[in-house]
């Protein structure tokens, strides 16, 4: 079978079971077997496939029909101007979180050496992508799972910032005591709703941590306990930015605003015009 034979025919029966971007896809699990890119299987497609390769697919196929995420399949996504590695052991980055990192780059621009803390970092990336970004930055990583911790040095080290981020073990806040205080702090928490959760996508609800996911019956546990006690950690006219969803951006930037402790609060919406972004500078 031929490489255009095989994405032809298993692209159709993706589609046919229901998967979105079948042929995006087929060719994402067939070119991380073969090590090619999209352009490269396009450059090649009268290349016979063996039969080692072949069954090589099958497997990564069926676990993607069994509603397996495509990154945890493929073992890597990409982020920004990064690749990472993805497992299950962590949540997967969503395109949402690059507006977050987006909102930290561009305040941290012209910093000399800025100090970030990333909360609950799992893969690593908003604290891999700043880093990477921003000349100078130095960031405090920190999450509750050794687990994620060990996937985050991982890709600290894959793009070449391991230098320039400390990882520590820690729930939240308490993973900052005696290390800023920081320039910015950010941090997308697990902000789904407990009843929500079994609704979500298979591929979520079933694959994905748990841990990761759950923000209590509001969402806003994890928002909440970050909000009340963050302030200790920012300089002033530092950055505090947190992703969340809908109505609990409201009630995050109200908290704030009453807390008289930040000069500004602002909205951010996400590229579908959902409210995504509470970003809050310090006035000391």
């Amino acid at each position: 079978m031929r490489v255009i034979d095989l994405i032809t025919t298993a692209s159709q029966h993706l589609s046919e079971k229901g998967f979105d971007n079948a042929r995006l896809e087929v060719d994402l699990l067939l070119g991380s077997i073969l090590g090619r890119s999209r352009i490269e299987l396009y450059m090649d497609f009268d290349r016979p496939l063996t039969e080692d390769e072949l069954e090589a697919f099958r497997a990564l196929y069926r676990r993607r029909l069994a509603h397996e995420p495509l990154q945890y399949v493929i073992g890597s996504t990409g982020f920004r101007d990064v690749e990472i590695k993805t497992d299950p052991r962590v949540f997967i980055p969503r395109p949402e979180t690059e507006l977050l990192v987006q909102t930290a780059v561009d305040f941290l621009q012209g910093k000399a050496e800025p100090l970030i803390a990333d909360l609950g970092t799992g893969t690593g990336i908003i604290a891999v992508s700043i880093v990477y970004e921003v000349p100078g930055a130095h960031a405090v990583a920190v999450d509750i799972s050794e687990e994620a911790l060990l996937l985050a040095e991982q890709n600290a080290r894959k793009a070449g910032v391991a230098d320039s981020i400390t990882l520590v073990q820690a729930d939240m806040l308490d993973g900052l005591a005696d290390r800023g205080p920081f320039d910015a702090v950010i941090s997308n928490p697990p902000y789904i709703r407990t009843d929500d959760i079994r609704t979500l996508q298979p591929e979520v609800r079933d694959h994905e941590p748990l841990e990761a996911l759950d923000g209590g019956p509001d969402g806003l546990a994890y928002l909440t306990v970050i909000a009340d006690g963050v302030h200790r950690h920012i300089k002033p006219g530092g950055l505090l930015a947190m992703e969340c969803e809908g109505d609990q951006a409201d009630m995050v930037a109200e908290n704030l605003e009453n807390q008289s402790r930040y000069s500004s609060v602002v909205i951010l919406t996400d590229l579908a015009g959902r409210k995504r972004i509470v970003k809050a500078v310090s006035s000391g």
